[in-house]
């Protein structure tokens, strides 16, 4: 919250309060490659493949991310943690057979 004060012509002073809002549901491209620690040109690439939604007025090449579209980008590319590994069910081997009689050898 910020607080104005202005002063009258009689000399009063008056205090007035004013909510500003600093929050902006809008990232630029260099605060989106921050976040994600990556390069401009990557932050593009998603853009141009579908992987990010953004805005961009007419006309001008300044281009604006939500909040809400960088968010949900960065809950599916956070890797989660796999709990231990799993061992398949233990296979039952068999003896190898022996033949009784021993086998001829080939030459070629």
């Amino acid at each position: 919250m910020m607080l104005l004060s202005s002063t009258t012509l009689e000399g009063e002073s008056i205090n007035m309060e004013k909510e500003v809002n600093h929050e902006s549901r809008y990232l630029t491209q260099k605060e989106v490659a921050d976040r994600f620690r990556v390069a401009l040109s990557t932050v593009k690439n998603w853009r141009e493949r579908g992987l990010l939604r953004y805005f961009q007025a007419p006309g001008s090449s300044r281009v604006l991310y939500p909040i809400d579209a960088v968010e949900e980008l960065e809950r599916q590319s956070i890797k989660h943690k796999k709990k231990g590994v799993v061992r398949p069910v233990e296979i039952k081997r068999k003896r190898p057979r022996i033949p009784a009689k021993p086998q001829k050898e080939w030459r070629v």
